[in-house]
Order: C-alpha cells, then structure tokens, then sequence
C-alpha cells in the first residue's frame, strides 16, 4: 500500500501563460529527468546545487521532485531559467477557466500592455531570445514571457515615471523600472547597436 501524500494544490490553480490549462500531473518526475540528466540539456545537476541556484531548500525541492507538492510561482520560474526548461516541457496546452489577467483598460493599463509589446518587438528586433535578455536583464525568462504577454499583473518590473510622482495617479506614465527593459522598450538599446 502507498503511503505517497497528495499534493494540496491543483496545478490547474496556478497562473500559467495563455495557451496552457494546468500543469502536468507528472511535473516533478519531468523536473527531475531534467535535472539528472534524463532529458533536457542542462543536467545532470545535483539537488543540493539546483536548490542553492534557485534559493530554496533541499527538502523543498525534494517534496516537488517526488511528487508531494507543488512549487510556487516564482519558485516554479527559477526551477525552469535554471534548467533552461520553458512552459511546453511542464504544462498542458489547453483553454482556462480563468483568463490571464490583462491590462484593464485605464490609461496605465493600456500604457503597461504598449510597453509589453514594445518590448517583444525591441527584443525580437535585436534577435535575442528570452534567454539571452534574461542573462541581460535579471529578470527569469519565464517572466519575461509573461511580461510580453501583457500577464504579468502588479509586476514590480513596472514603475512611475520619475516625472510624474508629484501628479494624480491617473495621469502618471508607467515605466519600466529594470534598466535593461527600459533601454529596450524605448529603442535605445538597438540604437546603441546601430552605431
């Protein structure tokens, strides 16, 4: 008889990228596979190396490798920017029963989806990869993806326009706040590899 615990978390539950419905049932098995060397690229790496790089415990990560429960979020984002895996390799692809939260149609909500778009087409412009801005930028590249999407929500890599701190809200300019993002989204960072 199995003593294996459930997970206490549907991955249905957490956020995912548009296009994907939940994450695999088997996403701790994939993420070792990953790791070890089984599959992927990156591996074989050792748990206590991949826990140190993601900033969490090696039991931690144990209890996701063996199926006991499910990372967070942003645990889940390093996991993947550390194992150069993407959401294919750990999500179902399929319609939610929850849109990804979009901009909501004030004046900063459309100001942070122009600025996503810029930024994809800055990005894909200079021909980098979500990687390559990742190492640029500091930002997970998983998040990036989402920041491009326009999914990111309250993200903290969005800011006020210095300019603008003494105005009403509703008149603010928002901005990104990382400075590599910032340079891209504006052109700079391609004008720079113009000259």
């Amino acid at each position: 008889m199995s003593h294996r615990m459930t997970m206490n978390r549907s991955p249905a539950r957490m956020r995912l990228p548009e296009g994907f419905s939940h994450l695999r049932p088997d996403l701790g098995k994939i993420l070792k596979d990953h790791r070890t060397g089984v599959s992927g690229t990156v591996g074989p790496v050792s748990q206590e190396a991949l826990a140190a790089s993601v900033g969490m415990t090696l039991a931690a990560l144990s209890r996701i490798e063996n199926g006991h429960t499910w990372p967070q979020a942003q645990t889940l984002d390093r996991i993947l920017e550390a194992l150069e895996m993407d959401w294919p390799d750990v999500a179902v692809r399929g319609v939610r029963s929850v849109p990804p939260r979009r901009f909501d149609g004030t004046p900063q909500g459309t100001q942070v989806f122009v600025l996503c778009q810029r930024l994809r087409a800055e990005r894909r412009a200079l021909g980098w990869s979500l990687v390559e801005l990742s190492r640029r930028s500091g930002v997970s590249a998983s998040h990036l993806s989402r920041i491009e999407r326009a999914e990111a929500g309250q993200s903290a890599v969005f800011t006020w326009h210095h300019d603008d701190l003494g105005r009403p809200r509703e008149d603010r300019r928002v901005v990104f706040s990382n400075r590599v993002l910032a340079d891209l989204a504006t052109g700079r960072l391609r004008e720079d590899e113009e000259e």
